[in-house]
């Protein structure tokens, strides 16, 4: 399951930095983020969720570095799209997981 998901991910980015650079359509971004957060629940493995989101903050920060350009900057902007949907559920999973085992260790 755990290759499946890094599959995912890299045909992801490469389809968002693709059809970013040549496909305008109103739903592409909406389909990238969705598609994003079907990878993010793929993605679910314990080992993987800091290294996950330690790499996807840094994606997302040097892609944001390319948006003043416009031929790259639409092609990244598409790729942080892609990338924010699935670091939006392994986040929330990390935090709800902490502050779970935060909760249960006060009540033992």
């Amino acid at each position: 399951m755990q290759q499946i998901g890094q599959v995912l991910f890299i045909l992801g980015i490469i389809f968002a930095f693709v059809a970013g650079i040549g496909f305008e359509h109103p739903w592409l971004p909406v389909g990238l983020a969705i598609f994003g957060v079907i990878v993010g629940f793929v993605n679910l493995v314990d080992v993987d969720t800091n290294h996950f989101l330690i790499t996807g903050i840094a994606l997302e920060v040097s892609a944001s570095a390319f948006s003043q350009f416009t031929f790259i900057g639409a092609a990244m902007s598409d790729v942080m799209i892609f990338v924010g949907g699935a670091l939006l559920v392994v986040a929330m999973r990390a935090l709800f997981k902490s502050a779970l085992s935060t909760l249960w260790k006060t009540h033992k």
